[in-house]
């Protein structure tokens, strides 16, 4: 009941200051614009932090945000320097598995953020040949931080590794 007595004689006294055209109380510009002003930028900031938290883009790593974007215009590795830093660091005889690297490659892509199905890649690795493992290994991970198919394929025509290296795969 307080506050509708403040409020009718807030009224009344404007009222009255108020006579027709000509006003007794002039309030100052910056005493409206500067409260509007520091209100809309604070909104529009709540707003742009609102958008990206609710974006599911943000929940990805860094490295897969940046090859999402840089990858639907043009694959931005060059096949023919992954090979030499694979050779340089798991030898002349080292190969991609294609098929392994392009389906976690395919998987890190669909997915905005997968997680490793660790049961299946051990189990994969336990059945493959000891001279296998580590390239086994190495086209999984290949595949899912590179996030590259086409990157796969063209590793898998210049160091494809034997299929039957890597045994019985339900890939």
């Amino acid at each position: 009941m307080e506050l509708c007595k403040v409020f009718v004689f807030v009224f009344m006294l404007f009222v009255t200051l108020v006579n027709g055209q000509e006003m007794y109380f002039e309030l100052p510009v910056q005493l409206v614009g500067f409260p509007f002003i520091i209100g809309s930028v604070r909104l529009t900031n709540f707003l742009k932090k609102l958008s990206y938290s609710l974006s599911p883009a943000t929940y990805r790593s860094r490295n897969r945000r940046e090859l999402t974007f840089a990858s639907e215009t043009s694959d931005p590795f060059d096949a023919q320097e992954v090979e030499k830093y694979i050779t340089a660091e798991f030898g002349a005889r080292a190969c991609v598995f294609e098929r392994v690297c392009a389906h976690y490659a395919t998987r890190a892509r669909t997915q905005p953020r997968p997680q490793m199905d660790w049961p299946d890649v051990f189990s994969q690795y336990k059945r493959s040949p000891d001279q296998a493992k580590e390239l086994y290994l190495l086209s999984v991970f290949l595949g899912d931080i590179v996030g590259s198919p086409q990157l796969c394929h063209q590793l898998g025509k210049r160091r494809g590794c034997d299929e039957n290296l890597l045994g019985n795969t339900k890939l």
